[in-house]
């Protein structure tokens, strides 16, 4: 787990006066911006945040920041906390109301920032993909992922839904030697939306581990 102390000092960093910015939607994504909203009320900045849910929008009128969407402005900055990363900064995101909505917002952003504990810095990508899809004939897309891996529906008492409306289904797999790959062939199944696997998007990854290391495609690792 990310430590308090260490996201407070990203926003430090990171957060600047004007700023559009990408939140991803998880529980570190909220904490997130709760310490936000702590450095506008203190530093009198202008900010604005798209929000990624219905959860999110309400968070921000309890922290009074302000909403704005991506068809006011692209995004200045957007911010992701990933469960596993690999030395290409394509990732893995597993805690999501929407990979539809936060892969928009990874898309718009002029900088995408990953974080993540850094023994999740990898140098070939596996493990467990969540998959949001369709909910019509979702059994049937479930069978096609299992080409995949195996494959099992998110549930809590009932199937877990995303802010659109669509299921979550998490696909356990060995090895993804090609993410490129593995992306293209998951949406060519029809049935699936999106994926928790984001190819090509980030342009620094901020590694956890006691320290902090950053490391960047974008200019010098800082």
């Amino acid at each position: 787990m990310i430590p308090e102390d260490q996201i407070e000092g990203f926003v430090e960093k990171y957060i600047k006066h004007g700023y559009h910015v990408g939140i991803g939607s998880s529980a570190l994504g909220i904490k997130f911006l709760k310490k936000m909203a702590l450095k506008k009320e203190i530093e009198e900045m202008e900010l604005k945040i798209v929000p990624t849910s219905a959860e999110m929008t309400y968070i921000l009128k309890q922290l009074n920041l302000e909403a704005c969407s991506l068809e006011e402005k692209e995004v200045d900055i957007a911010i992701e906390f990933a469960d596993l990363a690999d030395h290409n900064y394509n990732f893995i995101k597993k805690d999501s109301k929407s990979f539809v909505r936060d892969k928009m917002i990874a898309q718009s952003a002029e900088t995408l920032i990953i974080v993540l504990e850094k023994k999740n810095f990898v140098s070939k990508m596996f493990g467990v993909i969540p998959f949001e899809v369709s909910p019509f004939w979702w059994n049937r897309t479930k069978l096609q992922l299992e080409s995949f891996g195996a494959a099992r529906e998110r549930k809590t008492k009932s199937m877990v839904k995303t802010e659109s409306g669509n299921y979550i289904i998490d696909v356990l797999t060995d090895s993804i030697p090609s993410p490129e790959e593995f992306e293209f062939q998951a949406k060519e199944i029809p049935g699936v939306l999106e994926t928790g696997l984001f190819v090509g998007y980030a342009d620094r990854v901020i590694l956890c581990d006691g320290k902090i290391e950053v490391k960047s495609r974008i200019g010098k690792t800082e």
